[in-house]
């Protein structure tokens, strides 16, 4: 028996090739059940102070839902007092708790994977969760998975951490992680697992920690799904491509979307550079700041608060005013509305991922450029919902160098497969034309430029240094030795 349990523990502790791939399963597990818990206290939690307390639908907000039409009747001082007071809250663990408690999750994830060596403080996902939950349910204009991404990554290395892991093993795990966040809360394991290895640089991904991270989302996905129920996050009903002379709108689009993507970036930086952090305010106030004009954004214009999803569901089933110019207008309003609601969460303190902003903007993008060639080329794209769904794919990959992830996210977030062809033509141009900008801070060029890879560097140097050159100083005196060198050999090298 103590020998079974000792093989056990050598089983559980060791860290090799082969071992790393059940942690990544473990890792997945418990990722999977904390994705479950964060979403469905984040969705009661937005249920019960909006849609029954402030009486505004923020989980099924639709995309003409509007307090001028009549569709809505909320408490107008509820809608601007809970993003008030839910900023206070945030603003208030900003300043015990610190920078963890603020910002997307994934750019603190990479910094942790390239400047920190897989590590994340304990109390970081906690502190994230707390937050996140905050920001996401008064009303906040961002998404789950950017902090569940983080609180994945921390799991993957506080597990890591746990069984003495190094380094390198203990990246992967953090990567694993990530990957299960993503994978459970966007119903995505592949999406998800690309994702975690490809939005680490611009120009690059981490091929290494691929099968970690598809064991970890796989796992994750189906113990969140097995919950929350399987199936796409989004309805969308097939349509196939059938025009190669089509592909040229496609072009475009993409070229629309990395355009929109780089001035969505310079927004958002500008928020939080030109107008937060010179605000004369103290740095606890500024999320209840943001909360503010959330609320006040919402009353004018709901669809642009909250998660989103909804509205972009509403946009594909062709929600929105039917005349085509006013339809686009509409559409184009959506996407700016949402880039500013985002840029005021985030960047006055609030905790929310934006990936799930970047679907909705590229969704209302696409259907503003899909509405105008449908009215003048009917008969070569004859349906607008293509052109939502492709741009989703456009924008998302614009702004986070993740074509290829892109691609497959938002092919399993709603089931167009047959859309492939196009999402392929827009992850290619959005890959030429976007690679010097990221929404992402902590995002490296390539595995050169992160410390994590520093490593690979070293024999790329060597091959340009002379041994003359290197040994100088004490190395003209001192020399290696084996450690079972014997003292006779060692003297006879002396004489």
């Amino acid at each position: 028996m103590l020998k079974k349990l000792n093989g056990l523990k050598t089983l559980l502790f060791r860290v090799d090739s082969r071992t790393i791939y059940l942690y990544s399963f473990f890792t997945g597990i418990l990722t999977g059940g904390i994705a479950l818990l964060f979403h469905f206290v984040v969705d009661g939690l937005s249920g019960l102070l909006f849609d029954k307390t402030a009486r505004f639908p923020l989980v099924e907000v639709s995309p003409t839902t509007s307090i001028f039409n009549g569709s809505i009747q909320p408490v107008y001082l509820l809608v601007l007092l809970l993003p008030t007071l839910g900023g206070l809250l945030v603003g208030i663990c900003i300043h015990y708790f610190g920078e963890e408690a603020t910002g997307t999750g994934v750019d603190q994830f990479l910094a942790s994977f390239h400047d920190h060596g897989g590590q994340v403080r304990k109390r970081a996902p906690f502190v994230k969760f707390l937050t996140a939950t905050l920001t996401l349910s008064s009303g906040g204009s961002a998404g789950k998975e950017g902090p569940m991404a983080f609180i994945g990554a921390g799991i993957g290395s506080l597990y890591g951490k746990f069984i003495k892991m190094g380094t390198r093993a203990r990246r992967a795990l953090l990567l694993s992680g990530a990957a299960g966040g993503l994978g459970a809360i966007f119903r995505a394991p592949l999406g998800g697992a690309l994702t975690a290895v490809e939005v680490l640089y611009k120009e690059d991904f981490e091929a290494d920690a691929l099968v970690p991270c598809i064991i970890s989302s796989v796992t994750a996905y189906s113990i969140f799904s097995s919950v929350a129920g399987f199936g796409h996050m989004l309805r969308f009903e097939t349509q196939m491509f059938h025009s190669p002379v089509e592909l040229g709108f496609y072009v475009l689009l993409g070229l629309f979307c990395s355009l929109a993507g780089y001035l969505f970036i310079r927004m958002f930086s500008a928020f939080r550079n030109k107008i937060f952090l010179k605000l004369p305010i103290p740095k606890i106030l500024l999320p209840a700041i943001g909360g503010l004009l959330i609320g006040i954004l919402g009353l004018a214009f709901p669809p642009a608060i909250g998660q989103g999803l909804s509205v972009i569901q509403g946009v594909i089933n062709g929600n929105y005013p039917s005349y085509w110019l006013t339809g686009s207008l509409f559409l184009l309003l959506l996407a700016v509305s949402k880039m500013v609601a985002t840029s005021l969460t985030i960047q006055s303190g609030g905790s929310g991922g934006t990936l799930v902003p970047s679907l909705f903007i590229g969704a209302m993008l696409g259907g503003f450029f899909g509405n105008l060639v449908h009215h003048f080329f009917p008969d070569m794209a004859p349906s607008v919902n293509p052109y939502v769904v492709v741009g989703m794919a456009a924008f998302f990959s614009s702004v986070t160098n993740a074509s290829l992830a892109a691609l497959v996210m938002v092919t399993e977030f709603t089931g167009g497969y047959e859309l492939l062809p196009p999402l392929m033509v827009v992850a290619v141009i959005s890959l030429i034309t976007s690679h010097k900008w990221s929404l992402y801070r902590n995002q490296a060029k390539n595995k050169f430029s992160s410390k994590a890879h520093l490593w690979d560097m070293n024999p790329r140097n060597l091959q340009h240094v002379k041994i003359g050159s290197a040994f100088h100083g004490r190395y003209l005196s001192e020399a290696v030795i084996m450690n079972n060198q014997k003292l006779l050999d060692i003297e006879k090298m002396t004489q």
